[in-house]
């Protein structure tokens, strides 16, 4: 049997054209449910967590901050301004988001489009 946030994570690293790197599942409330081998959401998942639903203006993930571009109830879209990357937000259901890290040549609009049908995906199977 297949691991479906894996198969999520795929399917947005394709439908990016390799431009998101790093992706996770965490709840609102900063548990980790899942993450890749690449990236350690721990730490920052409750401040990660509330972003969405607080509206912040920035986010820290792994020492480096990132400037939100838009937010939603629903999403967050937010860029590190040295060019360390793209960070997004994207609900699954209840307190469930995907969170996922694009390379810094990743465009804003479509990386989110791309997270948020990956994050859909997952819907009743997290």
């Amino acid at each position: 049997m297949s691991d479906p946030v894996m198969d999520a994570y795929t399917q947005c690293y394709n439908a990016s054209g390799q431009m998101v790197q790093a992706f996770g599942v965490i709840t609102a409330s900063g548990q980790v449910l899942w993450q890749s081998q690449n990236w350690n959401l721990v730490e920052d998942a409750p401040q990660l967590g509330r972003a969405v639903s607080t509206g912040a203006s920035s986010v820290v993930q792994n020492q480096v901050k990132y400037s939100t571009l838009r937010t939603t109830p629903d999403s967050l879209v937010a860029r590190n301004v040295q060019g360390n990357g793209l960070l997004v937000l994207a609900k699954i259901e209840g307190d469930k988001f995907v969170v996922a890290w694009a390379a810094a040549e990743a465009q804003p609009d479509g990386t989110y489009v791309d997270v948020d049908r990956a994050a859909k995906s997952l819907k009743g199977k997290i």
